[in-house]
């Protein structure tokens, strides 16, 4: 217990995560047990609010009880973890311990659920087309992101420039501030957007010490019901703490991938120049790489197989869609508006970009890149005006990525912020989200940076 004790003397004093404009950065060290401890200890009252959350995030989306869901999530992980992820399972005994010394109680099978919360959708609605296809803009299945990665005679420098923004209801939007450092005892430092409790980021934005960067977005309408093998959560961990190139990390992400969290991963090695797309499915996988251009990321795959053979969506070219109007803006900024211009400065443009393609005009609302579905009633969606959209907008360059640094805004990409007790007087029947909203007022974009300066190595082992 004294290398623990160490640790909470080092940092904890001007570490533990004063709000920066939305924003909570705090630094994690050392072995599993060590940095789990501090992550427990320092995010205890962000557990809390994880607690008191999940039963109706599960209730919202999975239509079951927290028990039920805890214990299916067991059944299929918690194996798992104990016999190939030791390290992480350690770690999240240590958050367990960390939460429990300043009295919360989180177990750890309830972290173990929590972290496989973007694993459980497909379990959840059993890969039928049938629960899928005819929800052409259910909250859930929408997609959660917008994404691009440019790189070469793309932008301005010939650098790398990522951006990305997280599309999710606004009270998951509560729990979602977190910039954590993680400087583990083996392995590479790095930085993540993510939720107290979780050893992957799930708002899927990363910069590592090696200079790897990465986002993603995830695939709409999955018609298969995952074959769990390797759960994503620590496949993409084990990618961030220990890869080395882009490769690697296609190589990791594809070993006994379960089709679980079905996405477009967009990594950049910013040593090298080179961007990658990364799609995966269960059986069907895309990977092209490039020094010169931009891939992007809509919530539909690039790749027409694995669209055509393990998915619903016939989206990817409507424009009266969010996918397909999403698509079709992606192109006109990248490769024509901005090609050859991409910047920090367009970046924050393009991903807080409310041009709606559809209906040829700045409307910010469902089909945008900057999503805004709690201002929309289009006739597409199931449950008009549902409260959820953008909360937040990140951009980094390959000069942030080697001090592992980056801009982010949190609330939404844009100016337009969300007052709860507003919503609500004109949306009442979201009331039983009174408790779990939160305001995301319009906040300035913010340099988010290490809390404690540490030379960068970049070095691949």
């Amino acid at each position: 217990m004294s290398s623990l004790r160490k640790t909470y003397k080092r940092d904890i004093h001007n570490k533990t995560g004063n709000l920066h404009n939305g924003w909570k950065v705090v630094s994690i060290y050392g072995t599993a047990t060590e940095r789990g401890y501090s992550h427990g200890k320092k995010l205890y009252k962000e557990l809390r609010q994880v607690v008191r959350y999940l039963p109706f995030l599960v209730k919202t989306d999975f239509q079951t009880t927290l028990d039920e869901y805890i214990n299916r999530c067991n059944k299929i992980f918690e194996p798992i973890l104990i016999s190939q992820y030791r390290e992480y399972y350690e770690e999240l005994e240590g958050i367990h311990k960390g939460a429990s010394s300043m009295g919360v109680d989180i177990s750890v099978k309830t972290l173990i659920a929590w972290n496989a919360y973007l694993s459980m959708y497909g379990e959840y609605d059993k890969g039928t087309p049938e629960n899928i296809a005819n929800d052409v803009n259910r909250p859930i299945h929408s997609g959660r992101c917008s994404a691009f990665i440019a790189t070469g005679n793309a932008t301005e420098k010939g650098d790398i420039v990522m951006g990305h923004n997280t599309h999710c209801n606004y009270a998951l939007a509560a729990l979602s501030n977190i910039v954590l450092y993680v400087y583990p005892d083996k392995g590479h430092a790095f930085c993540m957007q993510t939720c107290a409790g979780l050893l992957c980021s799930s708002m899927d934005w990363f910069v590592c010490d090696n200079g790897i960067v990465g986002c993603e977005t995830t695939i709409y309408g999955i018609k298969y019901k995952p074959k769990f093998g390797l759960p994503y959560f620590c496949r993409i961990r084990d990618c961030m703490q220990y890869r080395n190139t882009l490769d690697e990390y296609a190589d990791t992400m594809l070993l006994s991938n379960a089709g679980d969290y079905a996405c477009s991963w967009l990594f950049g090695d910013t040593l090298t120049g080179e961007i990658m797309l990364c799609e995966i499915g269960l059986t069907r996988h895309n990977v092209q790489k490039t020094k010169n251009g931009a891939f992007y990321g809509m919530n539909s795959a690039i790749d027409d197989s694995l669209r055509r053979l393990e998915t619903t969506d016939t989206f990817h070219d409507t424009i009266q869609h969010s996918i397909g109007a999403r698509n079709e803006r992606f192109d006109q900024l990248l490769f024509h508006k901005y090609k050859g211009k991409i910047n920090i400065s367009n970046a924050k443009h393009i991903i807080a970009d409310h041009y709606d393609v559809f209906e040829d005009r700045i409307r910010p609302g469902v089909r945008t890149i900057c999503k805004h579905t709690d201002l929309s009633n289009d006739s597409l969606l199931k449950q008009p005006f549902y409260p959820q959209g953008a909360i937040d907008g990140k951009v980094m360059n390959t000069t942030m990525a080697r001090t592992m640094s980056f801009w982010g805004k949190f609330g939404s990409s844009c100016h337009i912020g969300f007052d709860k007790r507003k919503y609500l007087a004109k949306h009442p029947e979201y009331a039983e989200w009174r408790d779990f909203l939160v305001d995301l007022p319009n906040r300035p974009w913010t340099k988010l940076l290490p809390t404690e300066r540490r030379k960068q190595t970049r070095k691949r082992t």
